[in-house]
């Protein structure tokens, strides 16, 4: 069942930095993860947008939490590494 989520991340999962040896050694890759009630996941997304902080269509489409009622939504991010 894990593989139907990480099959729709917007990164592949636990892969190798394909820039090796570039300016991308120097940055750590971070996730976001929403979960929770489709409408909540939803206004979160909008308000982080609305807020300037991460674009609405940077964000994973809507999955559903395994064993659960509740989705979640999942946004990569870089940090650089000091």
């Amino acid at each position: 069942m894990t593989d139907e989520f990480l099959s729709d991340l917007p990164f592949p999962p636990n892969s190798a930095n394909p820039a090796s040896g570039s300016t991308f050694d120097n940055r750590e890759r971070l996730r976001l993860i929403l979960i929770g009630s489709t409408e909540g996941v939803r206004e979160m997304i909008h308000r982080q947008h609305q807020a300037g902080i991460a674009d609405a269509g940077a964000w994973s489409r809507i999955l559903p939490v395994p064993n659960s009622d509740e989705v979640m939504s999942i946004l990569l991010l870089h940090r650089r590494r000091e």
